[in-house]
C-alpha cells in the first residue's frame, strides 16, 4: 500500500477532529479527582499536550498541502504512542477498576497509532512512477 492523496487529506481531516475532541478532554481528564491524580496531571501535561498540539499542527499542515506535515504527524503519533503505552501499563496495574474495558480500549488505541504511524513512516512514490 502506497500513501495517495486522498488519503492522506483523509487521514488529516480524521487526526484534526481526534486532535480537536482531545483537547478538551484533556482538560476535563488532567483536573479529573481520580485514581493517580498526581500522575494524571503531570503526564497530561508534560507529554499528552504536546502530543495533542503536535497532531494538530499536523494535521492543519497536511491539509495545507505541506510537505513537513506527514514529519509533525510522525513525532505526534511516535510521542502519543510512547505515552499511552507506558501510562497505560502502569494505570492497568495499579488501578483495578475497569480493566475489563480500559485494557481492550487501549489496545484497540495502541493498534490505531501504530497502523497510522506505519502508513505515514510509508515512503511516497514520485508522481513520474504512479499507475
Amino acid at each position: 500500500m502506497s500513501p495517495t492523496p486522498r488519503l492522506d487529506r483523509s487521514l488529516a481531516i480524521l487526526g484534526l477532529l481526534a486532535n480537536a475532541v482531545a483537547l478538551p478532554a484533556l482538560v476535563a481528564w488532567i483536573f479529573s479527582d481520580g485514581p493517580l491524580a498526581a500522575a494524571t496531571f503531570v503526564v497530561g501535561l508534560a507529554a499528552v499536550l504536546p502530543a495533542v498540539v503536535l497532531g494538530l499542527v499536523a494535521a492543519l499542515a497536511l491539509l495545507a498541502g505541506r510537505g513537513w506535515g506527514r514529519v509533525v504527524a510522525i513525532v505526534a503519533l511516535s510521542l502519543g504512542l510512547a505515552v499511552s503505552l507506558s501510562y497505560g501499563i502502569v494505570w492497568l496495574v495499579l488501578v483495578p477498576v475497569g480493566r475489563a474495558v480500559t485494557g481492550p480500549l487501549l489496545g484497540l488505541l495502541w493498534l490505531a497509532l501504530m497502523l497510522a504511524l506505519i502508513y505515514w513512516c510509508l515512503p511516497r512514490q514520485p508522481r513520474s512512477y504512479r499507475i
